[in-house]
């Protein structure tokens, strides 16, 4: 089958055999599962001679191995509608809209359908780009070897759609009716692929009902720029349309004079509801709980609730949950649904409410909030203030998020790599953070180099000692990594109070000693069986426990001294404990093992 790469520049001969140009472009109609070819462009001549020229496809007569003859025309041009493969669509970004996600279009693979010429679909595959190459002879071999590892990678015509619809949007206004009508979250996925310059020419397609539902689902580090290329009248509609507490989120990511032109441009009952929800700290119940909840007070009726959840519903983040107040807008407590629903209408909300409702404070950490999602199996939680007063909830859409932010935040600080993008790590290979991290990690490898140096003459006294380096330096690593997990995990970031620190740090100490102490005589135990000198290897197992004991100290410390000094992820616990722990344990080993290798020697 051919392939729009290896046709381009295929000669084009007249009836009579006179070469009056080459292939230069294949021109097809959009519309069909499998697009029919309409014509062909060919080229002749070169530099301000050059002349380009449409030949229909009824004009072809035959389709030959080296050349294309053609018969005479009208000079007929193509049709508006149609799409030029090689202009529009080679090399260009497609959205892949079986998966959702951009790929570049390295080659195309047209087929035969009796006389007619067809496009069957992109082919953004290792194969495509060899024969672009010129090295399409090692492509077919690959494609053809029996088992072979290699694969063309074809997405059907049917299921892409060309990212770059600006020039030619009326042409393919099919395809684009189709990526519109995907789900919104997709929609998202496919904006954060894009170059910082399409993702807002994209959204602009969109129209704003459906505009507003994709941009919080972007990732908040691409959401921010997006909404920054955005025109202000435009996006203080989005906020307008969007749930308060997202457009918190995203006014709370922008440029404060950015975030205060788009407020004054939003109505006032919004906008006032908005900056009520940027008041609170985001990672509190209070930032993350929305205001669109169903309430009602205490003396209305089941059947006058039911009436008004017809009438605001559609405005609510959730009916599964009615909380009902006094007279003074306190939580009296909460009705479901379900029990709503099976109520007599006559019977008083008041006594058919759970009474004991679960809340969270405003002030409470996020973290408290999903727990008591999670543990009680909520929808939603309602939020108060300290007089009880509902001020907005807590659903299970933000619990989820919320435990995807803390569990990267703890992954990064046990890894010691920076996330971003709600929990992906930094992707950008230039990035300083990352090169930041590894040279922190060469120099304590450089300073453990230099005490094995200072330490050299006690190693060629006692050689025994060696072989219990790589033990010390493995050993003191696992320790400290699992003293690390227990700190990151169970001291939050305002630490512990009262006694709390001492009971953690002597439980989890405890643990620690007692490895060292098992490692220290098993590798003194060990140790025999490759050597009979009993001092060194009894100086190399106190070394032992002594540089394990420190790594357990440092691994329970350090965590919580990064949480207090709030540093970067890249100077993380992680990534600090490691280099920490590379240096010290060895200093340990080395300073305790040759001070009784000198005494006792």
């Amino acid at each position: 089958m051919p392939y729009l790469s290896t046709v381009l520049g295929k000669k084009i001969r007249n009836s009579d055999g006179v070469l009056i140009g080459r292939l230069e472009d294949v021109v097809a109609e959009p519309a069909g599962k499998f697009p029919i070819v309409r014509g062909i462009e060919a080229g002749t001549g070169r530099g301000r001679g050059r002349r380009r020229f449409y030949i229909p496809w009824s004009q072809v007569r035959e389709w030959r191995e080296d050349s294309i003859l053609v018969g005479p025309g009208d000079g007929a041009s193509a049709d508006e509608s149609c799409v030029f493969l090689a202009r529009d669509l080679l090399d260009k970004q497609m959205v892949d809209m079986n998966g959702y996600k951009i790929i570049r279009v390295s080659d195309i693979r047209l087929a035969w359908s009796g006389r007619q010429l067809r496009v069957i679909g992109a082919d953004v595959g290792i194969l495509a780009f060899l024969r672009r190459l010129g090295l399409g002879f090692i492509a077919e071999w690959l494609r053809d070897m029996r088992g072979a590892y290699v694969k063309e990678r074809i997405i059907p015509w049917n299921l892409v759609s060309p990212v770059e619809p600006m020039p030619y949007d009326v042409r393919l206004r099919v395809p684009y009716r189709e990526y519109l009508e995907i789900h919104p979250s997709d929609i998202a996925d496919i904006i954060e692929q894009l170059d910082v310059d399409q993702r807002a020419k994209v959204l602009a397609l969109v129209d704003d009902p459906k505009a507003a539902e994709v941009l919080p689902q972007i990732i908040p580090a691409i959401r921010s720029s997006v909404a920054a290329n955005i025109d202000d009248e435009r996006m203080a509609d989005l906020l307008e349309i969007m749930p308060p507490d997202e457009a918190a989120d995203i006014l709370g990511s922008l440029a404060r004079e950015k975030a205060q032109a788009l407020l004054s441009l939003m109505g006032i009952d919004e906008a006032s509801v908005v900056v009520e929800l940027l008041g609170y700290e985001p990672s509190t119940a209070g930032g993350r709980m929305t205001t669109e909840y169903v309430a009602v007070p205490d003396y209305v009726t089941a059947g006058q609730t039911i009436e008004l959840l017809r009438e605001v519903g559609h405005e609510a983040e959730t009916i599964y949950y009615i909380y009902v107040l006094d007279r003074e807008g306190h939580l009296s407590g909460v009705l479901s649904l379900r029990d709503l629903l099976r109520a007599p209408d006559d019977q008083v909300v008041g006594r058919i409410m759970l009474h004991d409702a679960i809340t969270a404070e405003v002030d409470d950490d996020q973290e408290v909030a999903a727990e008591k999602l999670t543990r009680y199996n909520l929808l939603a939680l309602p939020v108060v203030d300290n007089d009880h007063v509902l001020k907005g909830i807590v659903t299970v859409d933000d619990a989820i998020d919320v435990i995807k932010e803390e569990s990267s935040e703890d992954f990064s600080q046990l890894s010691g790599v920076p996330f971003e993008n709600e929990g992906a790590p930094i992707a950008d290979a230039l990035d300083a953070r990352r090169w930041a991290g590894i040279l922190l990690t060469f120099i304590g490898g450089i300073a453990a180099t230099a005490i094995f140096g200072i330490f050299r003459k006690e190693f060629v006294t006692a050689i025994a000692l060696v072989y219990l380096v790589p033990l010390a330096l493995r050993s003191s690593h696992d320790v400290s990594v699992w003293s690390l997990a227990m700190s990151v995990r169970d001291v939050p970031e305002e630490g512990l109070e009262g006694t709390g620190y001492a009971k953690f740090l002597a439980r989890e100490y405890l643990h620690s000693l007692a490895a060292a102490l098992l490692i220290s005589v098993l590798g003194f135990g060990l140790g025999l069986v490759w050597t009979s000198a009993r001092v060194p290897l009894f100086a190399g197992a106190a070394g032992l426990f002594t540089a394990i004991a420190l790594a357990g100290v440092m691994g329970l410390v350090i965590p919580i001294i990064i949480k207090r000094a709030r540093l970067d992820p890249v100077l993380g616990p992680g990534r600090l404990l490691g280099v920490s722990v590379m240096a010290v344990s060895m200093l340990a080993f080395l300073v305790v093992s040759g001070i009784l290798v000198r005494a006792l020697g």
